[in-house]
């Protein structure tokens, strides 16, 4: 094992990186996916290291996009393909096997054509070659799901089982006759099959009495298993039908294995997807769960963890305590605090956030965070005492340490719990302070954990230095396991002592033999940790509840936005209903005119100009999404003279004031819509309230019938029954349906189109709604609502 190698294997036990994976393996549905993330090592290069990242962010992106990518059970194929490539012949089961590998590749590989745009990466990595697509057809049109040969895999095993099912079912008949027919000399009154015959179970005093071939006896030897003379011909036309299906079998199965030996390198990359779509799954599992994010390897080596959790603690199900961390070339982070307070687990939490975003493996992190280019990871943390080796502890960290001095680079982050601990204090933080300062000079980052008040103080000697500490609750006498950059923590070894139960007595009997010095400066490290997690918890309280104000604005936001959207694709799908309408109007008077008089042809053009001008009054209200801003000014009701412009929110454009305002309503003009609205909703027009004169000669407004509230009716698709092209007595009918529908509604107003044509359904009609009971009256509409070729029916209120 070279000594990179034997660096790297440190690392990893003291990161404990193979339970990580573990249980990312265990995420995956397939072996294969299980077995490439155990092996997985972070990436080598860091461009290798961002490739794996940008893949792993597409996959989560598709998977929040509703659109993640398919995935199977990943099986390992290659025992399989060597074997047929050796000219083996694969069974039914294996063939089944590979089919289901290549109908899951099928589908990834549809997938990845439509997904290649949106995440190109991701549709790269799960393409497989199309050249399977024979491969396929072929194994799944003769092996079933079982591995069973298919019956239509060939006419000849069609035949031969044919063959087989015929004998049996004619020997089964006559095995039920002799059944009965020997009845008072058997064990008992069934058959059964010895050695691939059908026998019958004939009590060993009686045999003599049926002739034919003994095929065994009973355990006891009272029952002999005779096969009848009488069958003999027709077990032996069953052997030979057998023996013709499995040659059959046998054949075919050589055939689809020779097809796949032909095929196998692109099998192994169709096996590659689909392990690569199951170890893609397991990661979005990991992510999902753990409210993890993926991180592509910025070049720099610098380190950024925002809300940063220890994953192996997450795996346990415990409750994490996220912290923010950096670490950056050529500087020092300096760790201090209560024993069993999370020094160690800050420092694990650091090195596997660069190997996981080094290996494509989402970091639970909060977006935001940075992983620079941090290669080799070097680390000496936890006890490695070795009595083979006669080596004590201290011995064994400082082998560590020299060969971690001999590795380090500008790229290196260099992780050390206690350094240079277990000998004399003074000597160890000696030693510690110059190590430390050896790796800085070499450019590597550095993260240590240490009780040396020596190292604490650096920070104020050497800018290259940054303490950090983890809390202490005083009022608990407990650690919060939260840390505090820019602060030096108190070791509080007399609290932890007291908190795991040493008597009161023994630590009042130490803190009294410790320098008053000693005393002062842990009481204000202690004091100063506690109101820095006063401060951060306020902190984090005040983001909070600003970060839920920001939601609920923009959740409001949205939810406007969405409303207009709506109003907006409403609008517009009537518009686009009323121009299919005069589409086919058009059509229809093309269709027409070689039968239609001039007159007659006129009145039809007439309404194909009406239905084609309230199309254009569909296409203005579509522009909803036009809405006035809310700085916009109200208008007072002085301001609301005829002809006067102002602006009507709801509709998102400009109207003109057709008549004074009567009870806090005014009628208004909008294109060809006219409509009351209330005064408080209207806003002043943008260039001004008043029109030019010249323009307001042009849209003088046009009486219009109301009722006496002042409700004027607008022709619209919902609220108008088409009657044209019906004979009179099928137009009353739908015109009785059409009223009934109205009443029941609450509606009070409607039209009805007839058109012009002979004139007979328009008077048909009219007469009709005259005598009806629920119409209060019933007359042609209004020029802009189309005129004579419609009625206006007002429904008794």
């Amino acid at each position: 094992m070279t000594a990179a190698d034997a660096l790297y294997e440190k690392s990893a036990h003291d990161l404990e990186w193979s339970r990580l994976l573990e249980h990312l393996a265990g995420r995956c549905l397939g072996p294969a996916g299980g077995a490439r993330l155990r092996a997985r090592r972070p990436a080598e290069t860091h461009a290798a290291a961002r490739g794996m990242g940008e893949l792993t962010a597409e996959a989560l992106d598709a998977f929040e996009a509703g659109a993640a990518p398919p995935t199977a059970p990943s099986d390992d194929l290659s025992p399989i393909l060597g074997r047929v490539n050796r000219g083996a012949v694969a069974s039914g089961v294996e063939l089944a096997t590979v089919l289901r590998q290549l109908e899951g590749a099928r589908r990834l590989r549809a997938w990845a054509h439509g997904a290649r745009h949106r995440w190109p990466k991701l549709a790269r990595a799960l393409e497989s070659p199309e050249e399977l697509e024979p491969v396929c057809s072929e194994l799944a049109r003769c092996i079933e799901d079982d591995g069973n040969v298919a019956d239509r895999a060939s006419p000849e095993l069609a035949r031969a089982r044919r063959a087989v099912g015929e004998a049996q079912k004619e020997l089964t008949t006559r095995l039920s006759g002799l059944v009965r027919r020997y009845s008072d000399v058997l064990s008992d009154d069934y058959w059964t099959e010895r050695e691939g015959r059908y026998v019958l179970p004939v009590r060993s005093d009686s045999h003599v009495k049926v002739q034919g071939i003994v095929f065994g006896s009973s355990a006891s030897g009272a029952t002999l298993f005779v096969e009848p003379a009488e069958i003999t011909g027709l077990g032996n036309r069953l052997k030979v039908a057998l023996a013709e299906v499995e040659r059959e079998e046998a054949r075919v199965l050589s055939r689809l294995s020779a097809e796949l030996s032909a095929v196998t390198e692109a099998v192994s990359a169709a096996q590659a997807a689909i392990t690569e779509a199951d170890v893609l799954g397991a990661l979005t599992s990991w992510a999902r769960d753990t409210r993890s994010i993926a991180i592509v390897v910025e070049p720099e080596a610098k380190l950024q963890l925002l809300g940063a959790r220890h994953p192996l603690l997450l795996v346990q199900g415990v409750e994490v305590v996220d912290n923010d961390v950096h670490a950056e070339s050529g500087r020092a982070l300096v760790v201090s605090g209560p024993n069993a307070g999370g020094k160690t687990v800050a420092l694990k939490c650091l090195g596997l956030a660069v190997w996981m975003a080094r290996s494509g493996i989402p970091v639970p992190v909060e977006p935001g965070s940075v992983v620079g280019w941090f290669s080799p990871v070097l680390t000496d943390v936890g006890d490695e005492q070795s009595l083979l080796q006669s080596l004590s502890t201290f011995s064994a960290h400082i082998k560590n340490i020299a060969a971690i001095l001999e590795a380090a680079t500008t790229t290196a982050l260099v992780l050390l719990d206690e350094v240079a601990a277990g000998t004399d204090p003074e000597e160890g933080a000696a030693l510690a302070t110059s190590v430390i300062q050896g790796l800085l000079d070499r450019g590597a980052a550095v993260a240590v954990t240490t009780h040396y008040e020596r190292l604490k103080e650096l920070a104020a000697e050497d800018s290259r230095f940054e303490n950090a500490s983890v809390g202490f609750d005083l009022a608990a006498m407990a650690p919060t396991f939260r840390m505090t950059m820019g602060i030096a923590g108190a070791s509080s070894a007399l609290a932890v002592a007291q908190r795991f139960g040493i008597p009161e007595g023994i630590i009042a009997r130490a803190r009294a033999s410790m320098p008053d010095e000693s005393v002062s400066r842990e009481d204000l490290l202690r004091e100063l940790s506690s109101e820095s997690e006063r401060l951060k918890q306020a902190r984090l309280e005040l983001e909070r509840e600003l970060g839920e104000q920001r939601r609920l604005t923009q959740e409001a936001e949205r939810e406007r936005a969405r409303a207009r959207e709506q109003e907006k694709n409403r609008l517009a799908r009537e518009g686009r209903e009323l121009t299919q309408e005069v589409r086919e109007a058009r059509a229809r008077l093309l269709a027409l005119k070689k039968r239609l008089g001039s007159a007659e042809l006129r009145e039809a053009e007439k309404v194909v100009s009406d239905a084609a001008r309230h199309v254009a009054l569909g296409g203005e209200l579509a522009d909803v999404g036009r809405v006035a801003p809310s700085d916009t000014p109200e208008v007072v009701e002085s301001e609301l003279v005829v002809g006067a412009r102002v602006l009507v929110p709801r509709l998102g454009t400009v109207a003109e004031v057709a008549a004074l305002p009567e009870r806090g309503q005014v009628r208004v003009i909008a294109g060809a819509m006219r409509l009351m609205v209330p005064v408080s909703e209207l806003r002043r027009a943008p260039g001004g309230a008043r029109r030019p004169a010249t323009e307001r000669k042009k849209r003088e407004p046009t009486p219009k019938l109301e009722s006496r509230d002042g409700f004027v009716p607008v022709r619209t698709r919902d609220n108008t029954l088409n009657l044209r092209g019906k004979r009179v007595d099928e137009a009353l009918d739908e015109l009785d349906a059409f009223v009934d529908t109205l009443l029941r509604d609450g509606e009070r107003a409607a039209f009805v189109l007839h058109g012009h044509g002979t004139g007979a359904l328009k008077l048909a009609v009219r007469a009709h709604l005259g005598a009806h009971s629920q119409i209060r009256r019933a007359v042609p509409a209004e020029p802009e609502d189309g005129g004579d070729a419609f009625t206006l029916l007002w429904l008794r209120d």
